[in-house]
């Protein structure tokens, strides 16, 4: 789906220099008028102090925009605080770029770029620039905190009376913000100001700055031309009405030999869920993903024949497909608008295209609907794509009828990565082998990550383990994928693990616990700010065998050991027999979303599960 940028520079990068700057002030004017037609065009200009002029970043501009817009009327100068002398921004000094996006193939996405020259220590910035938009539901938001100290910051909307204006604020510090609606003369003025606002301060493995940054979207619900009034956005029903516009004369090429495919898959299957996932897993392993974000075509789905055809295609292409392939096998399926986890909305709190930025399908058996993602090459039938977990999906079901219903969050038993350990112990090491067993997602990014990196294929499987403990020697003796049969991923190991085990004496000692997921991951509850994302929830279960050496025996073993909170479970267990020492550990990550009132909890569960890790056993001669 197309991205909507924001106009400013938190589409870029965050600052990492020591000594700051500060914006003075960001003011943004949009102006919406209706005359011959509707028109949309925005006034932007800003000020910052250069702390130092080593900050090379915090006076290189960027301004996105992309071919439903226009960026003109560039100005700018930077000003000499000793001498006042003004260094005016020439015109040859702007360039014109293309935003390139890893995940992207094609995109109409571009930026304007600028760097203030003569810039020295307190040095004032300033520029200025216009924005046409050219599709009124496009429009984006406006952000009242950056990545800088903001000392003043104001957002108006000047809106001919025949414009109904809709608009919702998001994120964190809204006290700060002032809101005023008057008239200038017949017009709407709409008004938010801002004073003091602290800079905001990206963390490592944050939910993404919108869910936190104070910032305001705004949209256009309808307007009156000639004693009619136009419904534009005002509620997600006329936002589907538009998608579904969209969507509803792609497919006019002949697709025989889409459904011959089709049938050709599920001949021999008589479950409808089989007959899904056959389909399925044909698409994944044939469609390649290639993302498009070309004007329109960051909206309109190509034709699914045509994807079938040349075999590749980007989110709505492929789940296009799937949704045609689907119906020819007679099983209910359906388009989803959806937003990836990057987006803090609703539908119901802002009806426009900035809520969703991905496509995928749904197909409903006996009852039960599966939301279908085919960009995830090896994400398992029946799950949604780990990116789209718990948001909401947007169902289109016919011209006039849609549902909204929220895709749900897999469960950590079903993200499983499971190890079995036959051990021994000899001189000063710990040898033996191993099966890793993988599951769910556990499975799908393994091996989505192989197959990104297939040159490294060898050294990604040697090494899976030393995530957990850097000093493991591994050797994969056996490896089955098993990508798109209803079975784990299962890899075997030899390992080796020297100068684990101490000789005293008569006695050996040794820690048992080999493996150590989130040993020592401490929150710092005075630097840490921000929640915590993690990608899936997800269950390790890891069996340790060990065989007692000869003319030895156990003097001492730990204790059992149970903990869990809100978020995070470990459970470590000793059991003895003859021959063996079997220890079992499992370690359960329950939630998406670790939150800053979770931490405190959190480090007491880690500090204990750490101590576990450090616990050792004891053998001593017969």
């Amino acid at each position: 789906m197309k991205k909507i940028f924001y106009l400013a520079f938190f589409s870029f990068h965050f600052l990492t220099a020591q000594e700051k700057s500060k914006v003075l002030y960001r003011n943004e004017v949009v102006y919406l008028t209706n005359k011959s037609k509707l028109e949309i065009e925005s006034f932007i200009e800003e000020q910052r102090e250069i702390a130092k002029s080593k900050n090379v970043r915090e006076y290189s501009i960027n301004i996105p925009y992309d071919n439903f817009s226009e960026i003109s009327n560039i100005k700018g100068m930077a000003i000499n605080p000793l001498t006042n002398k003004k260094n005016k921004l020439s015109q040859y000094d702007i360039s014109t770029n293309e935003l390139k996006s890893r995940d992207v193939f094609y995109s109409d996405n571009k930026y304007k770029h600028f760097d203030f020259s003569y810039v020295v220590d307190k040095s004032r910035i300033e520029f200025s620039y216009k924005v046409k938009q050219n599709e009124p539901r496009l429009l984006s938001y406006f952000a009242f905190q950056q990545e800088l100290q903001t000392v003043a910051s104001k957002f108006e909307i000047k809106s001919d009376p025949s414009i109904e204006v809709g608009y919702k604020l998001f994120g964190e510090n809204q006290d700060k913000i002032v809101f005023e609606k008057t008239k200038e003369g017949n017009i709407d003025v709409y008004t938010w100001k801002v004073a003091d606002m602290p800079a905001f301060e990206e963390e490592n493995r944050a939910p993404n700055y919108t869910y936190f940054l104070p910032h305001i979207v705004y949209y256009i619900k309808s307007y009156t031309k000639e004693n009619k009034k136009e419904e534009l956005l005002p509620d997600v029903k006329h936002l589907y009405k538009w998608y579904y516009s969209l969507v509803k004369d792609v497919n006019k090429l002949d697709q025989a030999a889409l459904k011959s495919k089709t049938l050709e898959l599920i001949k021999d299957k008589t479950n409808p869920k089989d007959q899904a996932k056959e389909i399925y897993n044909w698409v994944q392993q044939n469609i390649h993903y290639v993302a498009f974000e070309y004007e329109m075509g960051g909206f309109i789905p190509r034709d699914a024949a045509s994807v079938f055809d040349k075999k590749y295609g980007d989110c709505k292409d492929i789940s296009n497909l799937l949704n045609e392939m689907f119906k020819h096998a007679g099983i209910e399926s359906n388009l989803v608008w959806i937003g990836t986890r990057d987006k803090p909305y609703r539908f119901e709190d802002v009806p426009t295209p900035l809520v969703s930025n991905h496509m995928i399908a749904s197909v409903k058996i006996d009852k039960q609907r599966y939301f279908v993602d085919g960009t995830d090459s090896f994400c398992p039938f029946g799950f949604p794509s780990s990116m789209t977990q718990g948001k909401e999906g947007l169902i289109g079901i016919s011209e006039d009828e849609f549902v909204i219903e929220k895709v749900p969050v897999v469960d950590k038993k079903d993200n499983r990565l499971k190890m079995e350990m036959k051990l021994k112990i000899a001189d000063n090491a710990v040898s033996g082998t191993s099966k890793l067993f993988l599951t769910g997602y556990e499975k799908s990014n393994f091996l989505n990550i192989l197959s990104a990196n297939k040159p490294e294929e060898d050294e990604i499987l040697k090494n899976g383990m030393a995530r957990y403990n850097e000093k493991l020697e591994i050797e994969t003796t056996e490896v089955k994928k098993n990508e798109y049969e209803n079975k784990d991923t299962e890899l075997s190991y030899s390992l080796k693990l020297d100068g684990w085990v101490k000789k005293i004496g008569d006695k050996i000692i040794m820690k048992p616990i080999l493996l150590a997921p989130f040993k020592e991951y401490i929150i710092d509850l005075k630097e840490r700010k921000l929640p915590i994302e993690n990608d899936i929830a997800f269950l390790n279960e890891f069996t340790y065998v060990y065989e007692i050496p000869e003319n030895y025996q156990l003097e001492f073993v730990p204790e059992n050991s149970k903990k869990e909170n809100e978020n995070l479970s470990y459970e470590i267990a000793y059991k003895k027999d003859k021959k063996n020492l079997i220890v079992s550990q499992k370690i359960a990550l329950k939630k998406l979303r670790i939150e800053t009132s979770e931490f405190e909890s959190w480090n007491t569960v880690i500090n204990e599960l750490t101590q576990q890790y450090n616990q050792s056993i004891i053998l001593s001669k017969k």
